[in-house]
């Protein structure tokens, strides 16, 4: 394929993965608010302030994942990427049901940032649960690591690199996530990149076709799809009995 071809190519996989993946969210998030909670709220997190600015950040997440569709040249980091992001998304829905956190939102004032805050507060699923860890986290730094090496001047790749510092620090500083789900989801997010990053390296030569490498990288990696989706099974098993 070409470039123009294999950008056109992963713009479809990334609107289908995309759509199919905010699906599968939001199930989770109805199943996971049935659940008893618990408030994880540490001494830390009542040190650190309500910033509402934070929220256009925190928003910046939602088309983040569409970033590397328009920068990648090496289309391999980006098939790592997308097989990070599911093996990610399981293993966060095992924490979301195992241990469902939710905890008090703070009052807000009037301004507009404010006001859109209050909007995803109220649109959220309630209590909460969807917490530990905080996918927002995981995903922005699996983004970001799939835009290095691109070829990007050094700059663009320090502002991709502070975009997903910026949505991770939005997480606790408009109250969406606390200081623990954070640290989780940068455990998680660096964790899974790099076993897939290593996985992927061994299976795939540099000269693959890229489409040609998803697709067998997918099957590859099904056992451990298949056994992190048995684990969250047994999870939702143990939790519903």
């Amino acid at each position: 394929m070409s470039t123009a071809e294999l950008r056109k190519y992963y713009l479809k996989v990334t609107l289908v993965f995309y759509v199919v993946w905010v699906i599968v969210f939001v199930a989770e998030g109805f199943l996971a608010v049935t659940l008893p909670t618990r408030d994880l709220t540490s001494w830390i997190d009542r040190q650190i302030p309500v910033v509402p600015q934070f929220v256009w950040f925190y928003i910046l997440c939602y088309v983040f994942p569409f970033v590397p569709v328009a920068v990648t040249k090496n289309w391999h980091r980006f098939n790592i990427a997308l097989i990070s992001v599911g093996l990610c998304t399981l293993i966060a829905f095992i924490g979301h049901v195992g241990i469902p956190v939710a905890f008090p939102r703070p009052q807000l004032g009037t301004g507009i940032s404010d006001r859109v805050l209050r909007c995803i507060y109220e649109n959220d699923f309630r209590p909460g649960a969807q917490n530990l860890p905080s996918l927002h986290v995981a995903i922005a730094w699996i983004i970001y690591f799939a835009c290095r090496r691109q070829g990007l001047h050094r700059i663009l790749e320090q502002a991709m690199m502070l975009t997903a510092c910026l949505i991770s620090m939005s997480t606790v500083l408009i109250k969406q996530h606390l200081v623990v789900d954070f640290v989780g989801g940068i455990f998680l997010g660096f964790t899974v990149w790099y076993l897939v990053d290593r996985f992927y390296a061994l299976h795939v030569a540099a000269e693959e076709n890229p489409s040609a490498a998803l697709r067998r990288m997918t099957k590859k990696c099904l056992p451990a799809f298949v056994s992190t989706s048995a684990i969250l099974i047994g999870v939702i098993g143990c939790r519903l009995l």
